[in-house]
């Protein structure tokens, strides 16, 4: 299918250069891993409802902070976009991979991704103050995410992520593998939820690190958890009669991290630098296949020994 096709009336909707009408003078500062990224073109109705959603985050985007990642948002007619009947609908976007470049298509929204030299972004909406309601700015929001963190050596993967101290512990897997489940079980054992949905890894003086982003799943949002946590395993999850972890060989653990690595794992420019990443990453830290069973006791396995069953069910 041609790129946007499902989004767009016609495929010259697309901007054609990287200039628009802003909405506003209005800018916007959000800070968490690989950040500040900062937002512009809003006007006073946009800037408050994305101030209201990501709160916690908002920083000044001071002198001393690394370059932020810039993002102007543009005005395009509604006459555009498709009318979408988003009933049973699954949320997907379209992609336009490029050597330099993406274009993204999406519900109410496309945007421009510059990946050099420099990481920066373009976005164009018919939305006023829904441009959070429909989703549009946090879907942008995460492919760039994804991006920053890449070149960073790090990477953003779908999965659940429980925290204990300043420690931390993620459970990949496909849709329906049990992530808010695990997640779930985690709060109700004493630990606190980052996400069950989307997670992001950094690599800082050799350690691995996660924080708490602002993207969530079927558990919702979560009261924000303060402070980075070093990573101490990846486990791809599966549903089971018993509790257990089993070691899973490093070509296999590689090619479970690759499919839980949204966006970037389809970009042919970039997939070799995220391959790259996530097998540094299997080699740093712990992982395998976690077996859990739906009455909890998991986290028993935290920490153990890989090829340890728990909980057995005969």
């Amino acid at each position: 299918m041609q790129f946007g096709k499902e989004f767009l009336r016609h495929a010259g909707d697309f901007p054609q250069d990287r200039q628009g009408t802003p909405w506003g003078k209005e800018n916007i500062a959000i800070e968490f891993l690989g950040g500040p990224y900062v937002f512009s073109g809003l006007n006073p109705a946009q800037r408050k409802v994305i101030g209201r959603r990501f709160s916690d985050l908002l920083c000044t985007a001071p002198a001393d902070c690394p370059p932020p990642v810039h993002t102007r948002i543009y005005k395009l007619p509604e006459t555009c976009f498709k009318t979408i009947d988003t009933r049973d609908w699954e949320y997907r976007l379209d992609f336009d991979y490029r050597r330099k470049e993406l274009r993204i298509a999406g519900l109410r929204f496309v945007a421009h991704i510059q990946l050099e030299p420099r990481l920066e972004a373009w976005m164009w909406t018919p939305d006023d103050k829904n441009l959070v309601a429909n989703s549009a700015f946090e879907n942008i929001f995460r492919v760039i995410v994804a991006y920053r963190l890449l070149a960073r050596g790090g990477m953003v993967l779908h999965s659940a992520a429980l925290a204990r101290d300043d420690k931390a512990w993620l459970f990949i897997g496909r849709s329906g593998a049990g992530k808010s489940t695990i997640a779930k079980l985690g709060e109700n054992a004493g630990m606190n939820i980052l996400s069950d949905d989307m997670n992001a890894i950094v690599l800082e003086h050799g350690r691995y690190l996660t924080e708490q982003l602002p993207f969530a799943g079927e558990h919702g949002q979560t009261a924000l958890t303060k402070g980075r946590f070093s990573v101490q395993a990846v486990y791809y999850l599966q549903k089971s009669q018993r509790n257990g972890l089993e070691e899973t060989a490093a070509a296999q653990r590689l090619a479970q991290l690759m499919v839980c690595s949204p966006f970037v794992n389809s970009d042919p420019y970039r997939y070799a630098v995220l391959a790259q990443n996530l097998a540094a990453l299997r080699n740093k830290v712990g992982g395998g296949n976690l077996e859990f069973r739906l009455e909890g006791g998991f986290q028993e396995c935290l920490g153990a020994p890989k090829v340890t069953i728990l909980d057995k069910t005969e």
